[in-house]
């Protein structure tokens, strides 16, 4: 196992600990959850995950009202978009609904 594979392990549960704790409602632990796990990601070379992780804490964040903390996450996210095949923790993200609040994608 190379040294960032338990970043990526570690990483991995914390962005789960943070979903369900989003399905609970609980939005600082979720945001507290999704931190830890990006901080474990960057120094790892799971490029997709850390994108992934991104777009978790921008929605988190965006549905709070923070949305200039959303538009950083979501700018980490980007700067760190990885090639196929790059995304450990599960699918690569599914392309968003059309939304009236966001217009529609293309």
């Amino acid at each position: 196992l190379g040294a960032g594979r338990g970043a990526v392990h570690a990483g991995g549960a914390h962005r789960l600990l943070g979903l369900i704790a989003e399905e609970r409602g609980d939005t600082e632990d979720a945001e507290e959850h999704y931190c830890a796990a990006l901080s474990l990601l960057e120094r790892s070379s799971a490029a997709g995950d850390l994108a992934d992780l991104c777009r978790l804490l921008g929605d988190l964040l965006r549905r709070t009202g923070r949305v200039e903390a959303a538009m950083d996450a979501y700018r980490t996210g980007l700067g760190h978009r990885a090639a196929p095949g790059t995304t450990t923790l599960g699918p690569a993200p599914a392309t968003p609904p059309m939304s009236p609040a966001w217009g529609a994608y293309g």
